[in-house]
């Protein structure tokens, strides 16, 4: 069973633009609303894909239970620890029509350490050994930077496939516990390496060459319209995306952790599982919502993804 974890949920809430403009004011064409926050993101993928999983996360007030409850209209199994003091927070997505897309997030609501346990004891009693559990997104709203880290301490004895998806310190700090994959995108991983890289492939393989103290078995290093870079334990290897339509590209790098843990989870070829995910990526950019994609599109796309074993 997979099980994600969301720190930091959010509603998104959509504001369709003609163009945004600096100092002008800016018509709203439409608006939509839909679920923030990359863990609630990867559980929806996932159903989305035919995998159900567990959403483990903490929420509060009303804006919390809306979160819940669009969590469950997509059939996930919501597992949050909720609190009826304060309110989840909002993210708010301009979208112009040229596909660009700015982010203005709240900072969201400041969890207790009481509240943090509440949410550890909830996962150590329906989390099974010899499950997936995925890290994923902003952990800024906790104190302490190693909350991944001490998620992970908690669950040591379930022998647990580790999946992260974070940023700064949380990923810096919790690459030492020697995940199962990390995903990080070229500025991520210019971080943890110390040095600003480019898009070449030399020089991320050999950013990917200093992790290998970590011990982690893949790392994922996605590189936006440029496709992505993936180590695994056969190898490493290139793929490149199909051109498509992008209406907006939030919840891409979510949509492509998915469909490599869905094909993980299937046993899936290396090469069919980075095809896979890249497609299911490139159908979410088709998409003008931060998550969720037509199946049917991803499938469509998978024949033309492009994937060579580079090393």
């Amino acid at each position: 069973m997979v099980n994600t974890v969301t720190l930091n949920p959010a509603v998104d809430k959509v504001l369709y633009l003609g163009k945004l403009e600096k100092n002008v004011t800016s018509r709203v064409q439409d608006t939509a609303e839909t679920i923030g926050g990359k863990g609630t993101h990867v559980s929806i993928n996932l159903k989305i894909l035919g995998e159900n999983s567990k959403a483990f996360g903490i929420s509060h007030g009303k804006i919390g239970q809306k979160i819940i409850d669009m969590l469950r209209k997509f059939d996930v199994d919501v597992h949050f620890t909720h609190k009826d003091n304060f309110d989840s927070r909002t993210n708010y997505l301009l979208v112009e029509e040229n596909g660009d897309c700015t982010v203005v997030a709240e900072k969201g609501v400041q969890i207790s350490d009481a509240d943090f346990q509440d949410m550890l004891l909830n996962m150590k009693n329906e989390i099974q050994n010899n499950d997936y559990l995925v890290l994923s997104g902003d952990a800024s709203n906790y104190s302490d930077s190693t909350v991944y880290n001490k998620i992970l301490t908690e669950l040591k004895d379930k022998n647990l496939k580790v999946f992260l998806d974070t940023s700064g310190d949380s990923l810096k700090k919790c690459i030492k516990e020697s995940p199962f994959l990390i995903k990080p995108n070229l500025d991520e991983l210019s971080s943890l390496c110390g040095r600003t890289l480019t898009c070449n492939d030399d020089d991320i393989l050999s950013a990917i060459d200093s992790l290998e103290p970590y011990n982690m078995e893949i790392i994922a290093v996605s590189l936006g319209s440029a496709g992505s870079i993936i180590k695994t334990p056969d190898g490493i290897y290139k793929a490149t995306p199909p051109k498509v339509n992008v209406v907006n590209t939030i919840g891409c790098g979510d949509c492509f952790l998915s469909g490599l843990i869905f094909g993980i989870s299937k046993n899936m070829t290396t090469t069919y599982m980075i095809q896979l995910a890249t497609a299911a990526s490139a159908a979410t950019a088709e998409s003008s919502m931060s998550v969720g994609f037509e199946l049917s599109r991803a499938l469509e796309l998978i024949p033309l993804v492009t994937v060579s074993k580079i090393r």
